[in-house]
């Protein structure tokens, strides 16, 4: 694979402010995403070979195999699915696999209708990267993960009301998956994403196979811009995080973040803000709700909670905040997460 690219980007980041480089949490993934990066088949991005890519989004497989495991655990497991619990009904309830991704499905189904959302019949997720968990309905593929970037579209579309030409920021952009789902059902929308330079190496590459080469501006592109006076409405542009003051005097309709802002301190997180608070007509938040571990492997000093969250943004009023939910399962990890919606004042 060339990573020439990634090298590039990883020079820009290493130049930047340190406000921009990654806290104590992505640190310690760094060096093992950039060694499998170099070494990767990405035609196998999502099948669950490359573990660690797991941790930022690339999660489509039915059990998921941490690095840290001991190698018989993981060797284990992998026999099980493929001999023994594949479809059978070995689950509680007697359910099968293939029952909970039809379960999943259907309530995004409902979901949808529920919130006015396009609905989840239009939408097909992408196959390249080989997911290990993909399904099809109707002829259209799937995964569970897939689908529950569905339902965080169908929350912010309830209490936003998309009208599929805003322009959208998203800080963390991971997989790329949301923005594959806002663009295939909103094809007008024009949609920056920001991220750290692996991440964002492989978010490019991933839309370039979903959407197509002619829908993405990539970081080459993006790396010489010094304003956003001349984006073309309608196209998915790739930044590095680092590029994030270009939105100081840049006015967009939304802002979303979802389970990254918990992974940075306060600190970072308020420098992010900055750029934000005034520019944006509207916040989604999907984080850690007590905030994430200050223990482990991948942790943080100081811990964000969803308090903290009200208070760094002023000017904005909260619209609705619940429980977030995958397609499958309510999101327990940390303590629990929430998902919110913050309006500028004047807009509410």
């Amino acid at each position: 694979m060339d990573t020439s690219r990634l090298s590039q980007l990883l020079q820009a980041y290493r130049q930047a402010p340190p406000q921009f480089h990654a806290t104590s949490y992505w640190q310690s993934y760094e060096k093992e995403i950039l060694q499998t990066i170099a070494a990767a088949d990405l035609n196998e991005l999502r099948s669950g070979k490359y573990p660690v890519f797991a941790s930022f989004g690339f999660s489509d497989v039915v059990y998921t195999y941490h690095p840290n495991t001991p190698w018989w655990k993981n060797w284990l497991l992998k026999l099980l699915h493929r001999h023994v619990i594949k479809d059978r009904r070995v689950l509680p309830y007697g359910l099968r696999i293939p029952d909970i991704q039809r379960m999943a499905y259907h309530y995004c189904k409902l979901r949808g209708e529920l919130s006015g959302a396009r609905p989840i019949r239009d939408l097909a997720m992408s196959t390249f990267g080989n997911p290990g968990d993909l399904f099809k309905i109707q002829g259209r593929a799937y995964s569970v993960h897939f689908l529950s970037y569905y339902l965080r579209y169908c929350f912010v579309q309830q209490f936003v009301g998309l009208q599929g030409e805003e322009t959208v920021v998203e800080l963390g952009s991971g997989s790329g998956y949301q923005i594959e789902i806002l663009k295939k059902l909103h094809p007008g929308m024009t949609i920056l994403c920001f991220d750290l330079p692996a991440q964002i190496f492989l978010c490019e590459t991933y839309l370039t196979h979903a959407l197509g080469r002619g829908q993405i501006v990539g970081t080459a592109e993006t790396a010489a811009l010094t304003d956003l006076s001349g984006l073309q409405r309608g196209l998915v542009y790739c930044f590095g995080n680092w590029q994030f003051p270009l939105l100081e005097h840049f006015k967009f309709d939304g802002f979303w973040n979802a389970a990254s802002f918990g992974e940075m301190e306060p600190a970072v997180v308020q420098n992010y803000l900055s750029y934000v608070l005034g520019n944006a007509e509207w916040i989604y938040l999907l984080q850690a709700r007590r905030g994430k571990e200050t223990v482990g492997r991948a942790q943080v000093r100081q811990p964000i909670t969803f308090e903290d969250y009200a208070s760094y943004l002023p000017g904005y009023t909260l619209r609705k905040q619940q429980h977030a939910y995958q397609a499958h399962k309510r999101l327990t990890q940390s303590g629990g997460y929430f998902e919110a919606v913050w309006v500028k004042e004047e807009r509410s």
